[in-house]
């Protein structure tokens, strides 16, 4: 048997020369302790700012989710309040409606009888016409003459079979 020596081996002899370095070769191609410290802190610093980032982004999550169900509940209340309003505009239009009625009924009925300094009632002088009215019923004692006793009974009787 014939036994070879690496040392004599062209390759052999290349390969062991690379992978003799000297030590100060060893620490410039390889991280220092001091660099190894300094990326660990570096690490720390971003676990820590991406732990405050998640915690800001939960924050900003749970600050959405109640946003979200506060413009929720206010749009709810705004669709109540338009049905609301709905509502009352339909009872507004029917009480106009019964009003308007009511309006035609009293000139119908009155349309004979002149209060003193007022023309007949009409639509034109409808709202004079029924403040002068008031205000004979509520001052009754100023009308105790006859002649205006028997105006009030008049529209008392005029009056009479309007409905309410």
């Amino acid at each position: 048997y014939l036994l070879f020596s690496l040392s004599g081996c062209p390759r052999a002899t290349f390969a062991g020369k690379k992978g003799k370095l000297s030590g100060d070769e060893i620490l410039n191609t390889k991280f220092k302790t001091s660099d190894v410290l300094e990326n660990d802190e570096e690490i720390k610093q971003l676990n820590k700012e991406i732990s405050e980032l998640n915690e800001s982004n939960s924050e900003m999550e749970a600050a959405m989710v109640k946003l979200q169900s506060q413009i929720s509940t206010m749009e709810k209340n705004l669709k109540n309040i338009e049905e609301e309003n709905k509502i009352i505009e339909e009872q507004n239009e029917a009480l106009f409606l019964e009003l308007s009625g009511l309006s035609q009924a009293l000139i119908q009925s009155l349309a004979n009888i002149r209060l003193p300094h007022m023309d007949p009632i009409s639509e034109q002088n409808f709202d004079a016409y029924v403040n002068t009215l008031t205000d004979m019923y509520t001052n009754q004692e100023c009308y105790q003459n006859p002649e205006n006793k028997d105006l009030l009974e008049s529209i008392k009787q005029a009056v009479k079979g309007i409905q309410v």
